[in-house]
């Protein structure tokens, strides 16, 4: 039982930073509810850009020669 989470805790050294990060985000929006109703893209934005660059390098990861040579972006294809 204890292999199990020690086996998840040392590969994420990183993702700390993030995730303090994520959390610390919301805590201001939801202390400011008119910067929320203001900026709504701030929040959603900032995740959903760490959610597509963790995406996009796993997706690099595998296939880099193929997306360097198909297309620089490799966005409408992906």
């Amino acid at each position: 039982k204890g292999d199990s989470a020690s086996s998840t805790t040392p590969p994420t050294p990183t993702p700390t930073t993030t995730a303090e990060s994520a959390p610390r985000l919301f805590a201001t929006a939801k202390g400011k509810q008119p910067l929320k109703a203001t900026t709504p893209v701030e929040p959603t934005d900032l995740q959903r850009t760490k959610a597509e660059q963790l995406k996009i390098i796993l997706k690099r990861s595998r296939r880099e020669t193929h997306i360097s040579q198909q297309s620089g972006s490799g966005t409408g294809e992906g």
